[in-house]
């Protein structure tokens, strides 16, 4: 939120350039994930008592594969340590997707804050807000 109270608008930085570092790969209660953060997201969901799945389909016609499913929420969450010029195309196209096709919704969550993230719009939150989106879906 800014400090007016109105919703921040706005994609993530795009980060440019070439990386330098490759993500460090981890395993969770028998899943390999792709990242550290991936890891740490997986625990903080154990710790909510929120069920979840890594990565169990690809979505819409670019086959993007959303990190994590919360069934029980009908949530979908890309965990992201860097955003990427590709994310900026496929996420707002897999948000429509999920909300015309399942009526489910998106978020991308990054380390310091995450993002809602709609058909023409990223949502900023801190990271206290979007916990409370994700765990108290509208009706």
């Amino acid at each position: 939120m800014s400090d007016s109270g109105k919703p921040k608008r706005g994609k993530p930085r795009v980060q440019r350039g070439q990386r330098t570092k490759i993500a460090l790969t981890g395993m969770f209660k028998g899943v390999e994930m792709r990242s550290k953060l991936e890891v740490h997201f997986a625990h903080e969901l154990e710790a909510r008592e929120i069920a979840w799945r890594y990565e169990p389909e690809r979505i819409g016609a670019g086959g993007y594969l959303v990190d994590f499913y919360l069934p029980e929420l009908r949530t979908w969450v890309e965990v992201k340590g860097r955003f990427e010029p590709r994310d900026s195309l496929l996420l707002p196209n897999v948000a429509v997707n999920l909300k015309r096709d399942r009526g489910e919704r998106l978020f991308l969550f990054m380390k310091t804050k995450a993002f809602q993230i709609g058909s023409k719009q990223y949502t900023e939150l801190t990271l206290d807000e979007f916990w409370q989106m994700v765990q108290n879906p509208p009706e």
